[in-house]
């Protein structure tokens, strides 16, 4: 079986290069509180993205990173058109241009591969699931 967390590392790691720096930084503008990370390199998102989701932690911390990042990737992706409409939106550095434009057929193919792994190991039952045994392994942890 597929840990939820497991699915989500392959689907995000078989997105091409500059969607996955892309999303990070996205998923950093939306959740930092540090408003200096809003400009930092779309590679330096992508890695700080990458460490903190795959961060070894005790279960019930994994599991709430788990729908934290399903939470927020849902909101982006799901509404990438209003977010994005805008280059207002997010700051862009003229030094580093942070954000990439896609086409409407990349953020298509992101949407039909995002909805499929909703609706496997990332739909409510898989990770609730999940994050039942994800508790009883911390309780048993005691």
């Amino acid at each position: 079986m597929i840990t939820p967390l497991d699915a989500f590392l392959q689907w995000f790691d078989d997105l091409p290069v500059p969607l996955r720096r892309h999303l990070a930084h996205i998923f950093r503008i939306c959740t930092t509180d540090d408003t200096s990370q809003m400009v930092a390199l779309p590679q330096q998102s992508l890695e700080r993205f990458r460490h903190w989701a795959v961060k070894s932690d005790f279960p019930l911390r994994t599991a709430a990173r788990l729908f934290y990042i399903r939470s927020i990737f849902d909101m982006v992706i799901l509404h990438h058109k209003e977010i994005c409409r805008d280059d207002d939106f997010f700051p862009i550095s003229d030094e580093t241009k942070n954000i990439i434009q896609l086409s409407s057929r990349q953020w298509e193919d992101i949407l039909e591969s995002w909805i499929d792994l909703r609706s496997k190991e990332m739909s409510d039952t898989y990770v609730h699931s999940w994050t039942s045994w994800m508790i009883k392994l911390q309780s048993e942890a005691k």
